[in-house]
C-alpha cells in the first residue's frame, strides 16, 4: 500500500511519474528559452526521481512504517528545496528578460520625444479629441503607424493627451507591437516563464502531504538511541 493512499496523493504521485503529467505540473521545457528550459528540464528530472523513490519505499523492508514515512519526509523536503530553487532562477531569468526588453522597447518608443515642441502640439491635439468616438476608435491604428503618436503619449502624463492612464498603456503596448516587436515578443515570453512560478508553488504545496503522513512520522519522536555507550559512559 503506498505510504499516503489518499486518491489526491495517488493523483499527484501517479502524474508527477510520467512525462505528460510533470509537463502540466511544472510545465513544458520544449515551449521555453534555453535558460529556463535548462531549469525546469532539471526539475523533471528530480520529481521523478523523488516520487520513484518515494514508491519504492513502500517496499523497503529494510524500515519500520515509521522510518519509511521519514525517509519520504526527507525526500520531500529535499525537493521542495529544488523547487524553490528552481523558481528563484526562473524569476531571476524572466526579471532580466523583461527588463532588458523593456528597455529596448522604450528606447524605440520614445526616439521621436526629443522635440518637446511636437510632443506638446500633438497631445494638445489628441486632447481636443478626447470626445470624438470616431477619432478614439482610429487611435490604436495611429499610434501603430505613427511612432511620433505613440512618443507624444508616452512622454507624458496619460491626461495631457485627454486619456485615461489604462488607455494610454494599451495604447503603448500596441504601438511596441508594431514598432518593436521583436522586443515585444521577448516581453511576452518572459511574462509566460514567471506565469510557471504559480504551477510550481502548486506542485510544492502537494509534495510532503503525497509523499509521506506526518503523524505516522511523528512516532520517530519516540526512537531509542541504541548506539549511545551503555552505562552512560
Amino acid at each position: 500500500m503506498p505510504l499516503v493512499n489518499t486518491p489526491r496523493a495517488r493523483n499527484f504521485l501517479s502524474s508527477m511519474g510520467i512525462d505528460a503529467g510533470r509537463r502540466a505540473y511544472l510545465g513544458n521545457p520544449a515551449t521555453l528559452p534555453a535558460e529556463p528550459a535548462t531549469v525546469v528540464t532539471k526539475l523533471h528530472y528530480v520529481v521523478a526521481d523523488a516520487v520513484n523513490r518515494v514508491q519504492n519505499l513502500e517496499f523497503d523492508r529494510t524500515r519500520t512504517p515509521t522510518q519509511q514515512h521519514d525517509a519520504g519526509r526527507q525526500i520531500a523536503e529535499a525537493t521542495v528545496a529544488e523547487i524553490t530553487k528552481a523558481r528563484a532562477s526562473l524569476k531571476r531569468w524572466s526579471d532580466r528578460a523583461t527588463d532588458a526588453a523593456m528597455t529596448e522597447i522604450e528606447t524605440v518608443l520614445g526616439s521621436e520625444a526629443g522635440n518637446s515642441a511636437l510632443m506638446s502640439e500633438l497631445r494638445s491635439y489628441l486632447r481636443s479629441k478626447a470626445g470624438d468616438a470616431e477619432f478614439q476608435a482610429k487611435l490604436r491604428g495611429l499610434v501603430e503607424t505613427d511612432l511620433r503618436f505613440a512618443a507624444a503619449i508616452g512622454s507624458a502624463p496619460a491626461e495631457l493627451s485627454g486619456l485615461s492612464s489604462e488607455r494610454a498603456a494599451q495604447l503603448r503596448v500596441y504601438a511596441a507591437a508594431k514598432h518593436a516587436p521583436e522586443a515585444s515578443e521577448r516581453v511576452q515570453v518572459a511574462q509566460e516563464v514567471a506565469a510557471l512560478d504559480a504551477k510550481l508553488a502548486a506542485a510544492q504545496a502537494e509534495v510532503a502531504p503525497a509523499f509521506y503522513n506526518s503523524g505516522v512520522q511523528e512516532g520517530m519522536r519516540t526512537a531509542v538511541d541504541v548506539s549511545a555507550p551503555l552505562g552512560g559512559e
